[in-house]
């Protein structure tokens, strides 16, 4: 299992980076990974014709897409498309930060899980 980290490099453009997810097999109840410790959780629903413009997340975060589709634009000008089931995890909090806007036709759904600085 893989899930995107967007990060914020020292020259201050967020990246990329695939990341891959420690699983450990718990027999007949599959793979699970290690208890992430967060305080607390949101869901989020956005129009079609959302556009957030520039920003930095204010602490780290999972993003999880349960509808619709975004595409996340990086400072170093790569852009990615996610839709339901993608997982992303943002901790650029300094830097230019990141883009997204929504690539569908429908309301994008998700989950946003926020983690400790």
């Amino acid at each position: 299992m893989n899930l995107v980290k967007i990060s914020a490099g020292s020259d201050g453009k967020s990246f990329f980076q695939d990341t891959p997810i420690a699983l450990t097999d718990k027999g007949k109840f599959g793979r699970f990974s290690d208890l992430q410790v967060a305080p607390g959780f949101m869901f989020r629903e956005s129009n079609a014709d959302y556009a957030s413009g520039w920003h930095v997340v204010p602490n780290p975060v999972y993003l999880i897409f349960l509808g619709g589709q975004v595409e996340i634009t990086v400072g170093t000008g790569e852009k990615r498309v996610f839709g339901a089931g993608s997982v992303v995890y943002a901790d650029d909090m300094a830097g230019e930060g990141h883009s997204t806007r929504s690539v569908s036709s429908e309301p994008v759904r998700s989950i946003l899980v926020n983690l400790p600085v």
